[in-house]
């Protein structure tokens, strides 16, 4: 039986929505070169977007709603606008709040080489109108009306969970990221600081966790990218009040107050078709997983499979796997 709506959690997913283009070559093109590539799908992008889709594949079934605060092209004047919330709704993505601005919808062009590495060109387009202080009344609004009436029309109905959000803002409006999450104090702050366009301290210091890949860890903490692990996990764990540092195909490092860092292995791929989206995947469900009331450490193995899943396919959101198939990896290769 699903939860009713005023005690259903949600994750409310701030950030950017895009439309991906990819195309496939054998080999990247040097500087100056011209190599022809294969024509490949054109689907729904962007860091928000995409881990609002792999929050809303683990979540829906377990009574976790995804809202998506975004913005994407006018309604009848930009045709990527549609495709882009056409499919946010595929795949269960609470789409009311995402705003139609005189921007285009935001873009990326996304050349994948034969062993599924790839290169990522972004326009960012109507992504740099998304400003985190036009949805602070919203989120107190939420929360005002499912304590007093359990219902609201215009705002997410239900708790706020976890507020999850990444670097593909501009840095001023990232910056505003944390009064966004002082809107719901109870909520948790998730911060996937990738790319990593600020370094702002109180962004980073608000976050729990803050999540980025090893290179972003470095360019976080101002180090030199071949740090060491244990010490750029040490002053993680300074800089945030939790941390998780995603490793590709090793898994993920959590990085907790007065515990020890504990690595979340990854299922492996029995073959690596496409690893756009894949740290999409697992932000997504860790988000999910953790508003649903599971650990940090079952988030991340939840997260894992996701990510591990992805990587089998081609295409970012296109590519995520359904929870069934994300519990059913869980279960076998953790449980």
């Amino acid at each position: 039986m699903s939860e009713s709506p005023s005690t259903q959690p949600i994750v409310v997913v701030c950030g950017s929505t895009n439309v991906d283009t990819f195309t496939t070559v054998s080999e990247f093109p040097a500087p100056g070169e011209t190599v022809i590539g294969k024509r490949g799908i054109q689907s729904l992008g962007g860091k928000g977007a995409n881990q609002a889709a792999a929050s809303a594949h683990l979540g829906n079934p377990r009574g976790v709603r995804t809202v998506l605060l975004s913005a994407v092209g006018l309604e009848g004047e930009d045709p990527l606008s549609e495709l882009a919330i056409g499919e946010l709704k595929h795949h269960g993505v609470d789409v009311r709040h995402v705003a139609r601005v005189t921007e285009p919808t935001g873009q990326a062009f996304i050349m994948n080489d034969a062993t599924g590495e790839n290169i990522i060109v972004v326009m960012s387009g109507a992504n740099e109108t998304v400003n985190p202080l036009d949805y602070v009344e919203l989120l107190r609004g939420d929360v005002a009306a499912a304590d007093s009436e359990g219902q609201s029309e215009c705002a997410p109905v239900g708790e706020v969970k976890v507020l999850l959000a990444q670097g593909e803002l501009t840095p001023e409006h990232s910056a505003m990221l944390p009064e966004l999450a002082a809107a719901v104090p109870d909520a948790r702050f998730v911060l996937n600081l990738a790319p990593v366009t600020t370094t702002d301290s109180a962004l980073m210091a608000a976050a729990d966790p803050l999540m980025v890949n090893e290179i972003e860890a470095a360019d976080v903490l101002g180090l030199p990218r071949d740090t060491p692990q244990e010490e750029l996990f040490a002053e993680l764990g300074k800089v945030a009040k939790s941390a998780v540092v995603t490793l590709g195909s090793q898994g993920a490092a959590i990085i907790a107050p007065g515990e020890q860092v504990q690595i979340v292995p990854s299922p492996p791929s029995p073959e690596v078709v496409d690893t756009t989206g894949a740290g999409d995947a697992f932000a997504g469900t860790f988000a999910a997983a953790l508003a649903a009331g599971e650990t940090m450490v079952r988030a991340a193995q939840l997260g894992a499979c996701s990510g591990s899943l992805a990587t089998r396919k081609n295409g970012a959101a296109a590519s995520y796997a359904t929870e069934a198939e994300i519990r059913a990896l869980a279960e076998e290769f953790f449980d």
